[in-house]
């Protein structure tokens, strides 16, 4: 499997960004001096582009958590659950305003969770997917995080692979292993018709991944896929199982994580995760001021009511 020729996938996906979005950058990386090695704009944002009403989705990808969150208890949760969430709103020239959500990862834990070692789908799944490389610290800084995400979808397909049965084309092989991997999250859309869009949306991207990873289709337009045993096959079923039950969980507290990080953040979380799930608590005012130190009853509340199912 060539890797750089992923790679130059990757790399023709880039994009010049508009100028809003260079000045929310801009406010980024002025928030967190000197700690920035990249950005990762993904989201709906950046398949509508130029949508003033959508708000703009980044990684931020850093070299350092303590020296980057002058909180050392945010320091703490964004190493233990990464990332850490934050919300920017910037004005721009033309007197718009732009809404930015940004989560912040160390460049290494990034690595990590793209590899076969991450078991979770968050990063991997999400990041083999396009996305526009913006602002690289260097040319080595560039190159990690294309190897990076080139270790994404090699490890979302060999995780599809098992769960296939017979030729396959390359929609409905990648629309299945994205169908999986939104399965461990809390989305609010259906993600059947959301895994066959990306999928289809970008079709000659995921054509020519396809071949790379498996060969020229057959006359019908369909791949053969290395053969897996029946113990494979289940076992791969399994795992999906526990990363559904997993993720969620994990979603949770990091959306309500992320009521720490600015003012109405506790209810900004709430409607998100209801947005997400359906579910919605009530809480009080201590609850609002101390969100990370009520998050465990606030999770336990949430759990009860279904919100991570």
């Amino acid at each position: 499997m060539d890797t750089q020729a992923i790679i130059d996938i990757l790399d023709a996906e880039q994009l010049e960004p508009t100028s809003n979005v260079s000045a929310m950058c801009d406010k980024i990386k002025a928030r967190h001096t000197d700690r920035v090695q990249a950005f990762l704009y993904y989201g709906s944002s950046l398949r509508a582009m130029n949508d003033p009403g959508k708000m703009l989705d980044f990684y931020v990808l850093v070299d350092s958590y303590r020296k980057t969150h002058n909180n050392p208890l945010r320091a703490l949760l964004n190493w233990t659950i990464p990332p850490a969430v934050y919300y920017l709103e910037n004005k721009n020239e033309d007197g718009t305003v732009s809404t930015c959500k940004y989560s912040i990862i160390s460049l290494p834990a990034f690595e990590r969770k793209c590899t076969r070692r991450a078991f979770l789908s968050m990063v991997w799944g999400r990041f083999s997917q396009p996305c526009v490389l913006l602002f690289a610290k260097d040319k080595t800084t560039h190159t990690r995080i294309q190897t990076a995400r080139t270790n994404a979808i090699k490890h979302i397909a060999d995780q599809t692979s098992p769960l296939i049965d017979g030729p396959i084309s390359a929609t409905k092989f990648w629309a299945r292993g994205f169908l999986e991997s939104y399965k461990t999250e809390l989305r609010p859309e259906s993600s059947d018709t959301r895994s066959e869009e990306i999928v289809t949306r970008y079709q000659d991207r995921y054509d020519a991944l396809m071949q790379l990873l498996y060969g020229a289709p057959n006359k019908v337009g369909k791949h053969e896929l290395p053969p897996k045993s029946a113990f494979a096959k289940v076992s791969k079923k399994w795992v999906w199982f526990w990363r559904r039950v997993l993720g969620k969980i994990q979603a949770a507290i990091r959306i309500l994580n992320t009521a720490s990080t600015f003012d109405g953040g506790l209810d900004y979380a709430l409607h998100k995760l209801k947005s997400h799930s359906g579910v919605t608590i009530d809480v009080t005012e201590s609850q609002r001021k101390y969100p990370v130190l009520w998050s465990p009853v606030l999770a336990w509340k949430l759990y009860k009511r279904g919100a991570f199912r």
